[in-house]
């Protein structure tokens, strides 16, 4: 159980994958990484774009197809010239010193876009966006784009100069030295931008790039399901390491839990969580499409806890599949009589899986060592939890313990905050290079999140422990004066997160309740 935000409607937007000739002849593209502090998917390297503006709508384009074409050419040049100071169009804004002014302008609100191409003559033509696609974000998070992506050619009279807020760390890549800053997991990835390093490659590859074929690159672009406005099904994390999101009867309006899986031919499974069918059939189509291309198996099924929204799917796949599943002791008794547990996982059981399949496909290099998952015991949300550690590529597999979406909750009945903040401070001792949780998206940012969770926590319990001083004796009273800012609805929700501060607090001697039921400070607190 959590607490957990909205999710949007898509808005539109447009990105641009900047592309240039080196001297030596070799293609690169630009990209950044957004800045951590970033609400939509910091940390990740991404290509420049953003939101469209309303004014987008009301700038000339040069031989667009329609009004929406025209608008979706002026987010692009905008955002470009708003993220890197480079002007995508014909006209007087040539010179570097005046750009960055402009830029700087425009984003402290003196000017807007409109002003700018109007004062500098900018024209902007349709013909310099080549198409790339178009990617919607997945149902499920709170922010989500519709997003059409553009190739464009940028000579050497403009370099990109980016405006720290936003992006950080530009630089020219080759497809293959991205591909293998990804599988290192030095870098974190989107559907859309992996797919587009790859169409790169075999750009390159098949030669199309020496004779610059924009068009064929286009097509390349266009060579994925996702690339046509259909949602992609699931992420690639890293090499081997496959986000499944899957619609499940969770807290609303949150509306899907991940299912990972980790491996090529033999394959972990983590929380296949659906109880639902037609969810359930979409994750075995994806695995009998990896049994078919390259005789994949589900060698195992893992939970990180017992709670409904993480197991629903379990006993179907084990039975499709002939997978056995594995969980901790405290979860399989959960479970009994429910699913049947065949191995228990304890703290530090690890498996190792081989990565034959990904060398033999080139998608690895020769050298990559697999996979080695590792049980780590952290109650806490429920006094069976586990998350997974890969130590390959440093991802924490962190069930509801840490969450991409909304905040854990700690139910008395169910775990423990004391434990909680413990499993907390444990984590932090991994060498963690991404978190892969039981909601939302990927974090990149490990540590500062797992720092800012006992932060949050310690924040909390001194809010009680000053209500408490204050005079509130009660858990309704304490909920109306922690959670102040929180909507009724979720009070009784918060009354279990304040029982839980509660006993911790009694058991380390600094809270009492007293003969009438009223709770009262101790001499310690």
């Amino acid at each position: 159980m959590r607490l957990i935000m909205t999710t949007a409607t898509p808005k539109y937007a447009s990105a641009v994958i900047l592309l240039r000739r080196d001297p030596t002849g070799v293609w690169r593209f630009f990209w950044a990484k957004r800045a951590e502090a970033t609400p939509f998917l910091g940390g990740y390297h991404a290509f420049l774009g953003g939101r469209r503006d309303p004014e987008d709508n009301h700038i000339p384009v040069r031989h667009a197809t329609d009004a929406e074409h025209a608008a979706q050419c002026v987010c692009a040049a905008r955002e470009v010239f708003e993220e890197a100071g480079v002007v995508l169009a014909d006209g007087r804004l040539t010179d570097a010193e005046t750009r960055l002014a402009a830029r700087a302008d425009l984003m402290a609100g003196r000017v807007t876009f409109a002003e700018i191409c109007a004062r500098f003559d900018l024209r902007i033509d349709a013909r310099r966006f080549t198409p790339a696609g178009r990617w919607v974000t997945p149902a499920g998070v709170p922010r989500r784009y519709d997003t059409t992506f553009f190739i464009s050619e940028l000579d050497f009279q403009q370099e990109p100069r980016l405006w720290p807020e936003e992006m950080v760390d530009g630089n020219w890549m080759t497809p293959s030295e991205a591909l293998d800053a990804w599988a290192r997991g030095a870098i974190r990835l989107v559907p859309p931008t992996l797919h587009s390093v790859r169409s790169l490659l075999r750009w390159t590859a098949e030669g199309a790039a020496r004779r610059a074929d924009f068009e064929r690159l286009s097509a390349l672009f266009h060579d994925h399901p996702a690339a046509r406005g259909e949602p992609p099904a699931f992420i690639e994390l890293a090499p081997g390491i496959v986000t499944f999101p899957l619609r499940t009867p969770t807290l609303p309006p949150a509306t899907h839990t991940n299912c990972y899986l980790v491996g090529d031919r033999d394959l972990i499974v983590i929380d296949p969580a659906s109880p639902y069918p037609d969810e359930q059939t979409r994750l075995d189509a994806h695995l009998t499409q990896l049994a078919d291309q390259s005789g994949a198996r589900v060698r195992e099924i893992w939970l990180t806890h017992h709670h409904p929204d993480h197991v629903g799917g379990v006993a179907t796949l084990s039975r499709r599949w002939n997978a056995p599943v594995a969980a901790h002791p405290i979860t399989a008794k959960l479970l009994d009589g429910q699913i049947p547990v065949a191995r228990l996982l304890n703290d530090g059981d690890a498996c190792e899986l081989s990565a034959a399949a990904l060398v033999a496909q080139g998608l690895v290099p020769a050298t990559w060592p697999g996979w080695r998952l590792r049980a780590v015991f952290t109650p806490g949300h429920a006094r069976g939890h586990l998350c997974f550690f890969e130590e390959t590529t440093g991802t924490l597999f962190s069930g509801d313990m840490v969450v991409g979406l909304g905040s854990v909750l700690v139910d008395p009945d169910e775990g423990d905050m004391a434990d909680y903040l413990d499993s907390l401070q444990r984590l932090l001792g991994l060498p963690m290079r991404a978190i892969a949780g039981g909601h939302g998206p990927a974090l990149t940012a490990p540590r500062a999140v797992i720092e800012s969770y006992i932060a949050h926590r310690r924040q909390r319990e001194a809010r009680i422990v000053a209500a408490l001083r204050d005079g509130a004796s009660t858990v309704p009273d304490l909920v109306a004066t922690v959670y102040a800012d929180t909507p009724p609805a979720l009070h009784p929700l918060a009354a279990r997160s304040v029982q839980a501060h509660l006993v911790k607090l009694m058991r380390e001697g600094k809270a009492r309740r007293r003969s009438d039921g009223r709770l009262e400070l101790t001499d310690v607190a």
